[in-house]
């Protein structure tokens, strides 16, 4: 049985990365990745996306801060 998600603890967005999304076969360079993350107080995750942009993941952590109405955390850089 899958385990619900109890979104109703979520006290923050954090936007974060780059992080290595591995290693394209076709041009052999490192992949970037951005995480956006769902937090508890205590700061663990609640639940995590990926993105494959920093701005994919901006637009992402902004739309679901504001429907939640929980703070945005911006820990992310440009790759």
């Amino acid at each position: 049985m899958r385990k619900e998600t109890d979104l109703a603890q979520v006290k923050c967005v954090i936007v974060d990365g780059p992080y290595s999304g591995g290693i394209s076969d076709y041009i052999g360079d490192e992949i970037p990745e951005w995480v956006v993350a769902l937090c508890e107080d205590g700061g663990d995750d609640i639940k995590t996306y990926n993105c494959a942009s920093y701005e994919s993941a901006m637009e992402l952590g902004k739309l679901i801060a504001r429907e939640m109405n929980v703070e945005l955390v911006i820990e992310a850089m440009r790759a």
